[in-house]
C-alpha cells in the first residue's frame, strides 16, 4: 500500500526532512492588509516583520476550508493509495475540523486525519513518527495509532523574547506588556491538552533565560526519545542560535539535533525572538 504523509505549513519542518521523507505540505493564509499569500510559497518571514514594521500592524493569518482540503486531497490520491494529515491542532486552528469534513467527503476511508494536539515542529514530530513507522513495514492503522500516540506526549514549548506582537494580537494586557518590557520579563508558552498557555516565565538576558528554559523543559519532560529534538526558532541572532543549539547537544540526550526556523503562520503570532525545543516524550526510543 502506498501512503503519502501530509502536513501543514505550521510543521515547521527543514525542507531536508520534508523531501527525505516525501511529506507534502498544505499551504495556510496569511494576509498582510488587503493581500492574501500562502506560507511558504510566496511569503517569508522577512516580509512579516518588514510589514509590521512599516504599518504598525499584524499580519492576519487563517485556515483553509473544507473544499480546499478536498481538492488537495484528491490531488494527493492520484499518486497513493491512502493520505495520512497530521496538521496544527483541533484547539489552535479551523483546519483540524475542516479537514476531517473533506476526509469524510472523500470517504472509503482513503484519508486519515490525525490531531496533532500542537504547533510547528511538534506536529513534524509526528509526522516523523508516521513515516518512519512506514518505513519499518507498518500498515496503515497501525500509522494512525502511532501518531496519535505520540501526540499524546508531544512536547511543545516557546520563550518569547519580547510581547510586541502578542500585544498588537491582544493576547496579553498593555500593563503586562510594560511590565514585561521594563523587568526584561520572558514567558514560557507550552501546549497543554491542546491548547498554547503561559506557564512560566524567567527574568533577564534572553542567552541566561533560554539556558533556564531548557533545562526546566528538559527536566518536566524527562522521558524523551531520543531520535529527534528541534531547536524552531523565529528571528534571532546567529550566535546565540549556535549557542543555545550547542547547549542542547551539550546535554548528551537526543541523537539528532535539528535547528528549524518558523513559517510565517507561526511568525505571525510571537514575532522575531522566540524559541523553543520541541521532542516526543514517551522514551520509546
Amino acid at each position: 500500500m502506498i501512503i503519502k504523509f501530509s502536513t501543514d505549513s505550521t510543521c515547521d519542518l527543514p525542507k531536508e526532512l520534508i523531501e527525505k521523507n516525501a511529506i507534502s505540505v498544505f499551504p495556510l493564509v496569511v494576509n498582510l492588509g488587503d493581500e492574501e499569500y500562502y506560507d511558504g510559497q510566496n511569503i517569508k518571514p522577512d516580509d512579516i516583520y518588514d510589514y509590521v514594521a512599516k504599518t504598525g500592524d499584524l499580519p492576519k493569518t487563517a485556515g483553509r476550508g473544507v473544499e480546499d482540503f478536498k481538492e488537495y486531497f484528491l490531488d494527493l490520491l492520484k499518486t497513493c493509495d491512502a493520505v495520512v494529515h497530521c496538521g496544527i491542532g483541533a484547539d489552535l486552528s479551523v483546519c483540524y475540523q475542516n479537514a476531517c469534513l473533506a476526509a469524510k467527503e472523500i470517504g472509503e476511508g482513503k484519508v486519515k486525519i490525525v490531531d496533532s494536539k500542537a504547533l510547528s515542529s511538534a506536529t513534524g514530530l509526528i509526522i516523523l513518527s508516521g513515516a518512519n513507522a512506514y518505513k519499518q513495514g507498518a500498515g496503515l492503522d497501525d500509522i494512525v495509532k502511532n501518531m496519535s500516540d505520540a501526540s499524546k506526549h508531544v512536547q511543545a514549548s516557546f520563550m518569547v523574547d519580547k510581547l510586541d506582537y502578542l500585544h498588537k494580537g491582544g493576547r496579553c494586557s498593555r500593563f503586562t506588556f510594560s511590565m514585561a518590557n521594563l523587568l526584561r520579563i520572558k514567558p514560557r508558552l507550552e501546549v497543554v491538552d491542546g491548547k498554547l498557555i503561559n506557564t512560566g516565565k524567567e527574568i533577564g538576558p534572553m542567552k541566561v533565560v533560554l539556558k533556564k528554559y531548557i533545562d526546566t523543559i528538559l527536566k518536566k519532560y524527562n522521558n524523551p526519545r531520543k531520535d529527534y529534538c528541534f531547536v524552531t526558532h523565529t528571528k534571532m541572532d546567529d550566535e546565540l542560535i549556535k549557542e543555545i543549539v550547542d547547549y542542547v547537544k551539550s546535554k548528551n540526550i537526543f541523537y539528532n539535533i535539528e535547528e528549524s526556523v518558523a513559517g510565517s503562520v507561526i511568525t505571525s503570532h510571537c514575532g522575531p525572538g522566540t524559541l523553543g525545543i520541541l521532542y516526543i516524550n514517551d522514551g520509546k526510543c
